[in-house]
């Protein structure tokens, strides 16, 4: 029995890895602290301080809103960041590519609302 243990821990900090360096390698977001656990935090690139939490909870809104995904806002050291855990024996790849396409297509929609 504790081996089952030790392979759902390992695909879960498998799948929390693959997340992390897809973060890494966004032109919209990066990890806003080390991914240890299959937990995490990350954020909005290139959005001035001030605004971060705001672009955050909107991205949160829009990336939840029907209920398929599961993401929150947070603070870490002070600062506003996104965090995403995967921590259901039931997550797959599937499921982690469905949430990072989601935060792609929040982005580019609050980026034409704010070009109007």
């Amino acid at each position: 029995m504790g081996a089952a243990y030790e392979e759902l821990i390992d695909r879960q900090l498998g799948l929390a890895k693959k997340a992390a360096a897809w973060f890494e390698r966004s032109e919209h977001f990066e990890m806003a602290a080390p991914q240890v656990l299959p937990i995490l935090n990350f954020r909005l690139r290139d959005i001035p301080e001030e605004e971060l939490a705001a672009a955050h909870a909107r991205l949160v809104e829009e990336v939840t809103r029907d209920g398929q995904r599961w993401i929150s806002q947070t603070y870490v050291n002070g600062r506003s960041v996104l965090r995403m855990m995967i921590i259901s024996y039931l997550t797959t790849e599937e499921h982690v590519a469905k949430l990072q396409t989601a935060l792609v297509q929040a982005v580019a929609s609050a980026k034409a609302v704010a070009a109007r």
